[in-house]
């Protein structure tokens, strides 16, 4: 699904749903961004475990954002796309079948960063 237009380029959240899931159920969701020290890396980081906690009943994220080596960005381009994609997972919360009020967000290095970043969105 597409986040966010940037001046570099489309991002894109890849989302798992649990089996039978329906737009009209209110699961927590989970958001990953992926770690590499905000200079590379890649969604499918934390497709493994997007798939585990759908198969337990939550709606699972793994989140693109800009990077160094991809996109020519600063770390700051990443905190951005990461409330971005927090942002935008709440206001379509009623279409994806989320309850806006239990995401949470985690990831691995630059990711975990980014993660902690949008507890204030």
């Amino acid at each position: 699904l597409l986040y966010k237009q940037t001046p570099q380029g489309p991002l894109h959240l890849n989302v798992f749903y649990p089996e039978g899931h329906s737009s009209d159920q209110k699961k927590p969701a989970i958001v990953f961004f992926f770690g590499g020290g905000w200079v590379g890396g890649s969604p499918s980081q934390f497709y493994p475990q997007c798939a585990y906690l759908a198969s337990r009943g939550m709606v699972a994220i793994s989140a693109a954002y800009r990077t160094r080596n991809e996109h020519g960005t600063p770390p700051s381009a990443c905190v951005e796309d990461g409330k971005s994609a927090i942002r935008w997972i709440r206001s379509h919360a009623s279409e994806l079948g989320v309850d806006p009020n239990r995401i949470v967000a985690g990831g691995g290095s630059a990711g975990g960063h980014v993660a902690a970043a949008t507890a204030t969105v």
